[in-house]
């Protein structure tokens, strides 16, 4: 017998073959109009080129071309692109209908964990992405309306958007001026969520989903600031109320200010009021529950959950290593239980392994705990 390091309990010798955990990659999902191309599917991009060629380019009635183009523009190197349909009848059911066709096309790519539909401001239909986005561990940006003011947002979005399914998604204000690449010299505001998503999935493989993608370390290309920026007070009072800004300094340029979930607006004190806090815990999920698929055709007993316990702390580790817990030894920024205490005999009869694991993220906090579950093979004789 040997002693679990994480639990202290003594459990059977594992064997030597372990089972790694790959952490999941960034990958961004747009939806939205454009001039050609199939509306039945999810299609992989990986340049601008080959977003004009499988969907026609810039659409002067659709922002998802622009939004790919400032993805690209700012380090975004592949996403998938579902084509909704057109429609401008302005029937609110229809609408959401559409939405919902859309995101079933986009359920055949399991691996799309960031979600952008570029100029979507309607607080139904963002609540709808964000019931989407939680049922798949997955995150949305969201833009604020292109006329919204300090004034109108000096209570925060609308409290459609910061219900039960905030804490997956982020919203940033205000729109973005930049050329439009269809008429020279001319200048116009933008939705920011395609800046935004370059900047995600750039940071992210930078430095990893730990890492906010905001401040002035990596200014957002492809900007013109043409108007006088918020001020550092109009900052301060909307931060608070979840509302992450946009500004622009001289000698740097345009860069994010704001890394809060639509989960951290005033007097909330959600666990999950931070966009890196919950994105990481998004990571871990996906990554722990795809690495362990292994387990389903396994006796759910001591054995496996040693197995479980030995995979599930070495990912953890490697991410300690990366810098991603706050702490300086790994029993002080994480733990892993995987034993009789997670497992009681209700759950093993129904053939669930459940794995606790706990984390101290980037910032003074305590503990933020998850929880996964994975069917295994029934233990003992079915009746």
């Amino acid at each position: 017998m040997a002693p679990d390091i994480s639990t202290g309990i003594s459990i059977p010798e594992t064997p030597s073959i372990t089972h790694s955990i790959t952490g999941v990659p960034t990958s961004v999902a747009f939806l939205g109009t454009a001039a050609q191309g199939p509306t039945d599917q999810a299609i992989l991009v990986t340049s601008w080129a080959d977003f004009q060629n499988q969907f026609g380019g810039f659409d002067p009635s659709s922002y998802l071309g622009y939004a790919i183009s400032h993805f690209f523009a700012n380090a975004g190197q592949q996403a998938y692109v579902v084509r909704l349909t057109d429609s401008n009848d302005g029937n609110a059911a229809a609408k959401s209908e559409q939405i919902k066709t859309g995101l079933q096309a986009l359920d055949a790519v399991p691996a799309a964990n960031l979600l952008v539909v570029p100029g979507e401001t309607d607080p139904a239909t963002i609540a709808q992405l964000q019931a989407y986005c939680a049922g798949r561990r997955a995150f949305l940006i969201v833009d604020s309306a292109a006329d919204a003011t300090v004034a109108k947002l000096q209570n925060g979005p609308d409290s459609l958007m910061t219900g039960a399914n905030a804490s997956n998604s982020a919203f940033y204000f205000p729109w973005i001026d930049a050329f439009d690449a269809q008429q020279q010299n001319l200048i116009r505001p933008f939705p920011p969520s395609g800046f935004i998503a370059g900047l995600y999935a750039a940071t992210d493989s930078d430095a990893g989903v730990w890492k906010a993608a905001a401040g002035t370390g990596r200014p957002l290309a492809g900007t013109v600031e043409s108007a006088p920026g918020l001020t550092e007070a109009e900052v301060d009072g909307l931060i608070v109320h979840a509302v992450n800004c946009i500004r622009f300094f001289p000698t740097i340029g345009t860069v994010v200010w704001g890394a809060r979930t639509l989960a951290g607006g005033a007097p909330s004190v959600s666990e999950w009021q931070y966009v890196t806090v919950r994105r990481l815990a998004l990571y871990i999920e996906s990554s722990i529950s795809a690495g362990i698929q292994w387990a389903a055709f396994e006796p759910n007993d001591s054995r496996l959950w040693a197995q479980l316990t030995l995979s599930v702390n070495t990912f953890m580790e490697a991410l300690f290593r990366q810098g991603a817990f706050q702490g300086s030894v790994p029993s002080a920024t994480y733990f892993v239980n995987c034993d009789a205490t997670t497992n009681p005999p209700a759950s093993v009869a129904q053939g669930v392994v459940t794995i606790q694991i706990g984390f101290a993220p980037v910032r003074p906090a305590e503990f933020v705990v998850i929880q996964i579950q994975q069917k295994t093979a029934q233990s003992g004789n079915s009746s």
